[in-house]
This record gives C-alpha cells, sequence and structure tokens, in this order.
C-alpha cells in the first residue's frame, strides 16, 4: 500500500487564520502532531515521504520504544490512516507542503515567495489543508 503524493502542493486550509508560517509550540509537557512533524520536516526538505512522517510522528506522540517498531509498523499501516491534509501544519500554522515527484515532503510557508509560485504551478496537482470547521 501507498500512501505517498507524488507531484503535489497542499495549500494551507480554507479557514485558517495564519497569514504566515508559525512554529508550533504549545509548552505542553508532551508534544503535539504538530510540534513532532514540524520538528521532523523544518530544516529537513525532501527528506520524508507521508508515510515517513506519519509513522515517525505516531511513534513519538505515543512514546513508543524503538525496539517494538516493526511491529507497530504493522499495525499502524494495518488499518487506514489521515493523510498530510489533516496535518495542524496546513490547517492551523499556515505551513503549505510540497510533495516532489519521489514523493518526498518541504514545507513552505504560506508568506514565502515560493508557496505563490508552487500555488500556481500547472504541472503539480494542487488540493488544500481540511478546514478545522464544518
Amino acid at each position: 500500500m501507498n500512501l505517498n503524493y507524488y507531484n503535489t502542493f497542499i495549500l494551507v486550509a480554507e479557514d485558517s487564520k495564519a497569514d504566515h508560517g508559525i512554529i508550533p509550540n504549545t509548552k505542553r509537557p508532551n508534544k503535539t502532531v504538530g510540534e513532532i512533524q514540524f520538528e521532523l520536516l523544518n530544516s529537513h526538505d525532501y527528506k520524508y515521504t507521508q508515510e515517513e512522517v506519519l509513522f515517525e510522528t505516531h511513534m513519538l506522540h505515543k512514546n513508543i520504544p524503538e525496539g517494538a517498531r516493526e511491529s507497530e509498523r504493522a499495525a499502524f499501516f494495518g488499518k487506514s490512516q489521515a493523510c498530510m491534509r489533516t496535518s495542524p501544519l496546513g490547517k492551523r500554522y499556515g505551513w503549505g507542503l510540497h510533495f516532489n515527484q519521489d514523493g518526498y515532503v518541504k514545507l513552505v510557508a504560506v508568506d514565502n515567495p515560493e508557496y505563490l509560485k508552487l500555488a500556481n504551478q500547472k504541472d503539480l496537482m494542487i488540493t488544500r489543508a481540511m478546514k478545522s470547521k464544518r
């Protein structure tokens, strides 16, 4: 099963109030999904696929020991998973997600000129992060 996006740009959600890329920082003792995903992707352009981001986020968020990685991976991908369109990065924090032709992702802040360029690129599939409210 392949859950990755290819040649795709996920725009921020229509109802996002962010006018720039905000670094998630809730100051909670345990990191949120948004904080974990930001740490994985920030300054690591095109290092991870969507599947890798989702699984690494799961491992870190649930504090699953490294020794359980293989069995946890099978269980994690054995059931349906929400895609990166549901990520707080695009819904709340003002980050677009560009997936290249190989399926690797890069964060792009909504106020970055590259965001507008990618949003208007004809050879990319353009979609949006899901709205926070119905």
